[in-house]
């Protein structure tokens, strides 16, 4: 019997073993968890005390994290923030955020609205959706990308100078941001945007767009330590792809590149094509009748360099903010 019993003592005292450096990890590993939750925490609320390289005061009210084991989770019932250089306040509703252990880099998040953003350059936004949904890279230089989804976008933009309002809305819209090689590159699609002015409606049917543009060494925007530094003024870059969609084939396609002076007025060279020109030229028509003259001079230009075709090709050129397209002036760009 004594021989028997000696096998299965071994066995016992392994499980034993077992069993005890299983729940010593489990309980190095939850310490390891708390404390840096308890550092996120810390770096996360001294961020929002206004701590940051860029200055920026925020508040995430009632903040919880928890997420425990696998994430951590930050939780707040109201996000406000408050960029005193940039003259920029915005205030939203109820923000949750994510990020496993494995990849605290990796963030993922959703707010809820409404949302109103105020500017110091003269107007004021306010937001709302039924559904925002983001993720963003960090790393030691800030931010290397992001995106951006959201359903139901309703928004209102007034002036605060002649109290001007303009009202948009889509179903649908999403936005990319990275940094790429010292630049910014950025990309946006909406779907279905209809437009009104002051409540009424611009007689145009609904709008896809889409842009893809980059920002010569602007890439410093998504980092915090010289975001400050970053100055519209002075920006070049390029449109890479900027496609309008009406819809019945009304396709109207830019590309070229583009800058912004010290004044603020924009200059570059940019390339249109447009699909459809009779059709464009009617609903433009409808929705602007008081410029008809111009908009049938241009339709007439475009189908002239195409050789009396109905797709044309040509070249928008901007100077100090004076858009022409040939010898037809086209208007003034307001500086930014």
């Amino acid at each position: 019997m004594a021989m028997s019993t000696a096998p299965e003592s071994t066995i016992s005292r392994k499980v034993v073993r077992l069993g005890v450096l299983i729940v010593l990890v489990i309980a190095v590993y939850s310490v390891g968890w708390y404390f840096a939750a308890e550092f996120l925490k810390k770096r996360i609320l001294t961020f929002f005390g206004g701590g940051n390289p860029a200055g920026v005061t925020a508040t995430c009210e009632d903040a919880t994290l928890g997420g425990y084991p696998f994430r951590f989770r930050l939780n707040c019932t109201r996000l406000a923030f408050d960029d005193h250089f940039q003259g920029v306040a915005a205030s939203f509703g109820p923000m949750r955020a994510a990020a496993q252990i494995y990849n605290p880099g990796h963030i993922v998040w959703e707010l809820d609205g409404p949302a109103e953003i105020r500017s110091a350059l003269g107007f004021n936004t306010a937001l709302d959706w039924t559904n925002m949904q983001s993720s963003f890279r960090i790393g030691l230089s800030g931010l290397s990308r992001s995106s951006l989804m959201m359903e139901g976008l309703s928004a209102t933009v007034t002036s605060t100078v002649s109290n001007l309002q303009v009202q948009m809305a889509a179903p649908s819209a999403q936005s990319h941001v990275r940094q790429n090689e010292g630049n910014l590159d950025y990309a946006t699609l909406v779907r279905d945007v209809s437009v009104s002015i002051d409540g009424t409606q611009i007689a145009l049917p609904p709008v896809a767009a889409s842009l893809d543009a980059t920002f010569a060494d602007k890439g410093g925007l998504l980092d915090p330590r010289v975001a400050q530094e970053q100055k519209l003024y002075g920006t070049r870059g390029e449109i890479r792809r900027m496609v309008i969609d009406m819809g019945e084939g009304r396709v109207l396609t830019l590309s070229g590149p583009f800058e912004v002076g010290e004044d603020g007025l924009i200059s570059g060279r940019i390339k249109l094509q447009v699909e459809q020109i009779r059709a464009w030229r009617d609903a433009v028509k409808t929705a602007y009748p008081e410029q008809s003259d111009m908009i049938d001079n241009v339709a007439n230009v475009l189908r002239a360099l195409a050789f009396g075709r109905d797709d044309s090709e040509a070249e928008i050129t901007i100077q100090n903010g004076v858009a022409s397209l040939g010898f037809i002036p086209l208007g003034q760009i307001p500086p930014l």
